[in-house]
């Protein structure tokens, strides 16, 4: 035991004080005169020295309470011991993190982490506390704080190492705060994984509490060789009746030039293989030759020889029939064919999706817009009468409407322009200066997607000689702009509906914009937002959160999702409002709870990153872990302070409480002695 203010051990010495002068009392001895003594009785006198203590039990307890205040006062604390059992003193938090991502399916890394976590559970002492926390990309409190072994240990056997990618940070930011909670003496984090590369960004903040240990049990290779399938590309035409080209991609991870045969599949059967051959720490493409698309959702797979790591030999994803959005293009009557001939073949050329064109001359029927999705009016009046009304009505029920205001176009009836914008007055006219130039206002809207980052296109070089400057309600968006200042391109929503103006023409007469390599893909890209196009992707990774809206499903009736382990959880319509996490790689399948059907195939793959098995600077990683210098924690070797000590342990207020006890007690006895006495 030690104390952290022991000259307050200095003041046990009043104790004797007391006890001295009660000893060295003596009989006073001075003599009184009398005048006579004819009535005083002769008595012997007699002496004696006050040499024995007649109270003992009052002593003892005053002295004790004096003696455990002075000590309380004096702060004292156990000194942690070297094994990981022993008193009061040395008991310990352990939190035991164990690393269950893909990357410890590798080889016999699983089985030698769950060794050291057995290890360690059964190294606890009877005072000590551990918890389980099982961890990929998101940490899990598998057992919580426990001295039970056979609880731990049972977690322990239970648990299996899964698809997803691993996260070190967010797993030792959990045991910090677990460790924060405990009232032990000792505390520390036994992190048992493979220390992937790719599991630590080296920016991601974490901090462990000062006096922690580290314990870290590395169970990665230095050399380790892996081949995977990290992705799958899908080229889909409408030729033949649909046909589509797959081209994987092979990495080769290891430190040896491989050559792998590589198969291409549906369900159980194989449609063609092919063999690679990938450098050391290279990847390769594998293109298949194409395949006819499925009538219908279709799991599909790409897959290699298994090597140390099975869960990256084998991607699945979905094959799909191309969709087709149905367009109304509405063009003015007596164009010439030269005008409309840019807009129509690009229409054309719409593949993935296929843009199902539907042309009209002059203007429409109501009973044209059954079935579309989307209308473009090219230089063409809106409408008015009852072909208005059923325009507007098409707009706010969720339809899209594109109008490019050319020559022809005219402006908007007054009974819908405050609400789907318009273009009134004479067009501004920049050809004497060459036209004028187009700036995009906002890159990040999904009209310009196909134009973000390193594929950006220039509508700088875009020429416009003439345009009309829109009209638009308080809440549009302009999304480009002229450089004179006049707003070139807006968008209004109106309903649950979309419309986007573009002030000049589609026909190479007013500008140059069809000529330009960016027109094909911003209208492509336009007539699917304008038609809430979306398609799931044909694979998602392992732990994503799927919205099952994303696949189409009608929000009506219960359904059940069965995981690629067999596992079936029902969905009814209260939890299909919460997105469902993918936790296995393989594929899902969503189907009615009742009455069978065809199930919706959801394919989900492990993340490339995954694949790299190369190892991150640990001691690194450790340093940025431990607590700050000065707080008591050095990586691996973290003791706790002397003040940390004493302030778990709390042992004065023990000794407070048992010096109220003493007193309380000495109370009682006091008052109790003259009855006794007396009897």
């Amino acid at each position: 035991m030690s104390f952290l203010a022991p000259l307050f051990l200095a003041a046990l010495a009043a104790l004797a004080i007391p006890v001295v002068l009660h000893l060295a009392h003596r009989e006073r001895r001075e003599p009184i005169r009398f005048p006579s003594l004819a009535f005083v009785r002769r008595i012997p006198f007699r002496t004696a020295e006050r040499r024995r203590i007649r109270d003992w039990i009052l002593l003892l307890l005053r002295a004790a309470a004096v003696a455990l205040l002075v000590t309380a006062f004096a702060r004292p604390f156990f000194e942690r011991g070297t094994g990981g059992a022993g008193p009061l003193g040395t008991a310990r938090e352990v939190v035991v993190l164990l690393d269950r991502s893909a990357s410890m399916g590798y080889g016999d890394r699983w089985s030698r982490a769950v060794d050291a976590a057995r290890a360690t559970l059964r190294s606890l002492g009877p005072d000590d506390r551990a918890t389980l926390v099982l961890f990929d990309q998101a940490p899990e409190v598998a057992v919580p704080a426990t001295g039970d072994r056979t609880r731990l240990e049972g977690a322990l056997a239970a648990a299996r190492p899964g698809g997803a990618v691993t996260r070190l940070a967010p797993a030792v930011q959990l045991a910090a705060d677990l460790l924060e909670q405990s009232t032990l003496p000792a505390r520390s984090v036994v992190l048992i994984t493979d220390f992937q590369r790719t599991a630590w960004d080296g920016a991601t903040e974490m901090r462990l509490p000062p006096g922690t240990t580290q314990e870290p049990v590395p169970v990665g290779d230095d050399t380790p060789r892996n081949v995977a399938v990290t992705d799958v590309a899908l080229a889909r035409s409408p030729a033949d009746g649909g046909r589509v080209t797959v081209t994987a991609r092979v990495a080769n991870l290891g430190p040896d030039e491989v050559s792998v045969r590589v198969r291409l599949g549906t369900n159980e059967q194989t449609l063609q293989e092919s063999v690679a051959r990938v450098r050391a720490g290279d990847a390769a493409p594998v293109r298949f030759p194409p395949i006819a698309l499925p009538p219908g959702a279709t799991p599909a797979w790409v897959a290699i020889e298994g090597d140390g790591l099975a869960a990256d030999d084998r991607r699945p994803f979905v094959l799909r029939p191309i969709p087709t959005i149905p367009v109304l293009l509405v063009e003015p009557r007596g164009a010439p064919a030269r005008e409309t001939l840019y807009l129509r073949r690009a229409l054309e050329l719409g593949r993935d999706p296929v843009l199902g064109v539907t042309a009209r001359t002059g203007g429409f029927t109501a009973t044209d817009l059954v079935g579309q999705a989307v209308v473009i009016l090219s230089d063409a009046a809106f409408p008015a009468g009852e072909a208005g009304r059923a325009l507007a009505a098409f707009v706010e029920g969720g339809g899209g409407l594109f109008r490019a205001f050319g020559p022809r176009a005219g402006g908007t009836p007054s009974a819908w322009s405050a609400s789907l914008g318009s273009a009134a007055g004479a067009p501004a006219d920049r050809l004497s200066e060459r036209g004028g130039t187009v700036g995009v206002a906002d890159y990040g809207h999904p009209l310009f997607a196909p134009f973000r980052g390193s594929r950006g296109g220039d509508f700088s070089a875009v020429r416009v000689f003439r345009y009309r400057r829109l009209e638009l309600p308080d809440s549009a968006r302009v999304l480009a702009w002229m450089d004179d200042g006049g707003p070139v391109l807006g968008e209004v929503r109106y309903g649950g509906g979309r419309a986007l103006l573009w002030g000049s023409d589609l026909g190479n007469v007013w500008n140059d914009l069809p000529l330009r390599s960016v027109f094909l893909p911003t209208l492509h890209e336009a007539v699917r937002y304008l038609a809430r196009h979306h398609e799931p992707p044909a694979s998602y990774p392992v732990g994503h959160a799927l919205e099952l809206s994303d696949l189409g499903v009608p929000p009506a009736g219960e359904l059940v999702l069965e995981a690629p382990d067999g596992e079936r959880t029902a969905l009814d319509a209260v939890a299909r409002r919460a997105p469902v996490i993918l936790r296995q790689p393989g594929v899902y399948t969503l189907r009615p709870l009742r009455g069978g059907g065809v199930g919706v195939p959801v394919a989900v793959a492990v993340d490339a990153t995954e694949s790299d098995l190369a190892l991150l600077d640990r001691d690194a990683f450790l340093a940025a872990a431990a607590a700050p210098p000065g707080a008591g924690a050095v990586a691996g070797t973290s003791q706790p302070g002397r003040e940390e000590r004493e302030r778990r342990q709390r042992l004065w207020w023990y000794l407070a409480f048992a010096a109220f006890l003493a007193l309380a007690s000495e109370s009682v006895v006091a008052a109790l002695r003259p009855r006794r006495m007396n009897a």
